[in-house]
């Protein structure tokens, strides 16, 4: 809903923070409409000092300030400073509490014993009625029909008061009721008053942790759309896709702000209302890039989805080489824009994560690029391309992560030995926690790395824990953690981590497989089927789709539907290791073990060019009935440090060695001794 501009002589300004719009505009309609004139910044001023000058003005020449009070204005540093700015004018103050909520120690000093009005949404009506009786006492003027069928009389007259034109009457019936009436009226107005105007120091209750959840759920949302490059033709997109991944980063620090992946509307041509839709968030970030000539021209638009109305919009002219302090202040301006804080030390996050080079970004944007691929060339090629990064910039953090995450992920897709790759990628996480400590990135990476390289689960859970705080729109340091927890039979923490990692990347197949793992570790195989199938849907060409399906199919007891998609897995994928070992698992589910040992023949023959998992060959031995060989693998598995080992939990699936004193020796090494 758009309103029409008011001036500045408005009698009521209110204060409110962003993430409360839907239920502070419902509000201001209801005033308005019992005649109170209202000013409220709608997020349409987008130059900072025009903003503070209107801001100013309309608290200088307003009456009362109405101040909206919920979790998430006591948290917004504009609300706080319009508060100052009316208590330092002596401005009257009336705190309108949306929902319960602590005062702040920097909203204590104003609201010390000023009377509050509970505007609740199951009390919205009665609350109404005491706020207007609130404006009269305060001078404020409010028509007379909107308290035409109101029980307090003492407000009629009080209208009378503060607008001579306005006439009470009343009848000689309405005089001779007595003394009865004044003083029912009386008491009604008693109730309302200790119902709704309580003091605002008083000792409210503390906020129950659902409650707090529930805060957390009703965060404001934002997708940064992937910039356009609008520059010439023959200029690489690499700056824009740049412009877009970095700002969603940075915005994705703050603690109040939901932020979704919009990478897959890359090409799509929506508008912002629609583009808000489909993403379900509450404002979209648009922008174009133009790079010509060494200089750069950056126009971003920040659009409420709702109203499609612009809250903040700019165009940067600057050189090439300014680009970095660009992206932070798009981001802070954004914040600002939604009315939000940035995170304690986040703006000193923002520069220190950035390289100083702008060649070094794009070398790291490039391996990017290569590593989402999870090929062996892919990720091989990522390297590559990061240390050309460093070479341009050694303090480039993010740089080392990425050789990190490359080494990590050659060995969990077994195009690298772990026992090689591991130590590497941990050597470029100290080198990149050195630089930058406060790099979500970084953190997420050593979890994984304390999982799999010592299996030190204590740690890694910190670890992640530590990445989250820093950044919780992280969405690898999600998916990640939800792989430990299920591990770790902690199967309802693994769903709402992965839960939250689709949120912030619904596209991602990699995050879909995330799910289908949860789900056929808690033996939920309809489940995983299901979440195989949306998988593959999002990209055919990932490794880890036909394999979750045809596991799923397995562990269902769909038996041909598995073998069928296994054979379309090994023929699509050139007889992964993942493959052949899952067609072993369904032979033997057939009663066909006279077929196996070609496949362990197979498996045998392919490590002469790539590794492979220890922990598969002593599956298929296992599955042939050579336990002592199956049990001497396992064994090699884990002083190779062999990925495969953990995935899924190696009691469930080596039933036979559950009591076996080298096997439970073997568990007991890698801390899962009691997980059956």
């Amino acid at each position: 809903m758009c309103w029409p501009d008011f001036v500045m002589s408005a009698e009521v300004f209110i204060s409110y923070a962003a993430r409360d719009r839907e239920r502070v505009l419902g509000l201001v309609e209801r005033l308005r409409g019992a005649g109170v004139t209202v000013w409220i910044d709608q997020a349409g001023i987008d130059v900072s000092t025009m903003w503070s000058q209107e801001i100013v003005s309309a608290i200088k020449s307003c009456k009362v300030m109405l101040l909206s009070i919920s979790p998430n204005s006591t948290e917004s540093e504009n609300v706080v400073k319009e508060l100052a700015l009316a208590s330092e004018r002596k401005k009257p103050i009336i705190p309108v509490y949306l929902e319960t909520a602590e005062i702040p120690e920097t909203m204590e000093y104003q609201l010390a014993g000023i009377q509050r009005v509970e505007y609740f949404r199951e009390k919205e009506d009665l609350a109404f009625k005491a706020m207007l009786r609130s404006l009269v006492k305060r001078g404020v003027h409010v028509d007379e029909k909107s308290t035409e069928n109101d029980l307090d009389e003492g407000l009629v007259s009080s209208l009378a008061s503060h607008n001579p034109s306005i006439e009470k009457t009343s009848s000689k019936k309405e005089r001779e009721i007595g003394l009865l009436t004044p003083i029912l009226v009386l008491a009604i107005i008693g109730l309302i008053l200790a119902l709704f105007l309580k003091p605002g120091n008083e000792n409210k209750p503390p906020i129950s942790p659902v409650a707090k959840e529930q805060n957390v759920a009703n965060k404001t949302s934002i997708a940064v759309l992937p910039f356009r490059n609008i520059g010439p033709a023959d200029t690489e997109s690499f700056l824009a896709d740049g412009m877009h991944e970095e700002i969603d980063a940075m915005l994705s620090m703050t603690p109040s702000l939901t932020v979704k992946n919009a990478s897959r509307l890359r090409d799509s041509l929506l508008d912002p209302k629609s583009a808000g839709e489909a993403l379900k968030v509450d404002s979209v970030l648009t922008g174009t890039v133009r790079q010509a000539g060494g200089q750069l021209r950056v126009t971003v638009k920040l659009i409420d989805t709702k109203s499609e109305e612009n809250i903040w919009a700019s165009t940067f002219d600057k050189s090439e080489s300014d680009v970095f302090s660009v992206q932070r202040e798009i981001a802070e301006k954004v914040v600002d824009g939604l009315k939000l804080e940035l995170g304690q030390g986040q703006e000193a996050q923002l520069a220190k994560r950035q390289p100083k080079n702008l060649e070094a970004y794009n070398l790291f944007l490039q391996g990017r690029k290569m590593w989402g691929t999870r090929t062996n060339k892919g990720m091989r090629g990522a390297i590559e391309k990061y240390e050309l990064a460093l070479a341009k910039d050694p303090t480039f953090a993010l740089a080392h992560v990425g050789i990190a995450d490359a080494y990590i992920q050659l060995a969990g897709y077994m195009y690298s030995p772990p026992k090689i790759s591991y130590p590497k990628a941990k050597l470029e996480l100290t080198k990149a926690l050195e630089i930058n400590p406060n790099l979500s990135e970084g953190h997420a990476s050593m979890a994984w790395l304390k999982c799999h390289h010592g299996w030190d689960w204590a740690g890694a859970e910190q670890s992640f824990k530590k990445a989250i705080l820093i950044n919780p729109n992280n969405p690898e340091a999600h998916r990640w953690y939800s792989h430990m927890l299920f591990i770790l039979n902690r199967t309802k923490e693994s769903h709402a981590k992965i839960d939250r990692g689709i949120e912030l990347e619904p596209e991602s197949p990699i995050m879909q497989w995330g799910k289908v793992n949860t789900y056929i570790h808690e033996k939920k195989y309809a489940e995983a089927i299901i979440s195989a199938k949306k998988t593959i849907s999002l990209d055919e060409k990932y490794v880890s789709g036909l394999y979750g399906l045809s596991m799923s199919y397995l562990y269902n007891g769909d038996l041909e539907d598995a073998l069928k998609t296994v054979k379309e897995g090994l023929s699509t994928f050139g007889d992964h290791p993942f493959y052949l070992t899952t067609k072993a698992e369904i032979l033997a589910a057939m009663n066909r073990q006279n077929e196996i040992e070609t496949i362990l023949n197979e498996l045998i023959e392919k490590e002469k060019d790539r590794p492979v998992s220890k922990t598969n060959l002593a599956l298929v031995n296992y599955l042939m009935g050579r336990d002592e060989t199956a049990l001497s693998l396992l064994e090699r598995a884990f002083e190779e440090q062999d990925l495969r080992l953990l995935p899924v939990i190696p009691q469930n699936r080596f039933t036979r060695f559950n009591g076996n004193p080298r096997f439970e020796i073997l568990m007991q090494k890698v801390g899962l001794i009691d997980l059956k």
